[in-house]
């Protein structure tokens, strides 16, 4: 099981360095992460869920989000329940960055499925989906 997180490191480092090719300027992998969060689970999210999310400081988030939403990629509203917490969604600027960012991607994924046979790849997402879903769920496990 080891060698299997030692692979997804070292993918995961090569696809940040390929992301960050890629990513139009101003955009940070740090914020094209949050954006991507916020299109998964679609809706309203206030900042310290996603700082827990993403498990980072809340002064690192805060910079993160500041900047996406003085680029006008975020919107961050008064929580309409809680006059001290704030709502955090993606703007439609967001959503267009985001699809720019995808579609200048799209290529090299479509090159990387030519090696890979789609049932595998089918089959390897929804492992990793299983994976990420059980590590979110014990991310508070203690290790002994």
């Amino acid at each position: 099981m080891l060698q299997t997180f030692v692979e997804i490191g070292i993918i995961n480092q090569l696809a940040e360095a390929f992301l960050r090719r890629a990513l139009p300027k101003p955009l940070t992998i740090a914020q094209f992460q949050v954006l991507s969060h916020l299109r998964r689970l679609p809706g309203q999210h206030t900042p310290s869920a996603i700082t827990k999310s993403f498990q980072v400081t809340k002064g690192a988030m805060t910079h993160t989000l500041g900047l996406l939403r003085k680029n006008g990629w975020v919107e961050i509203v008064p929580d309409p329940y809680d006059g001290r917490s704030k709502q955090v969604s993606i703007s439609l600027a967001g959503q267009a960055i985001f699809i720019q960012t995808a579609e200048k991607l799209t290529p090299y994924f479509e090159e990387l499925a030519t090696h890979f046979p789609a049932q595998d790849i089918t089959a390897l997402t929804t492992t990793l989906e299983n994976i990420r879903i059980f590590m979110d769920d014990h991310r508070d496990l203690e290790i002994k």
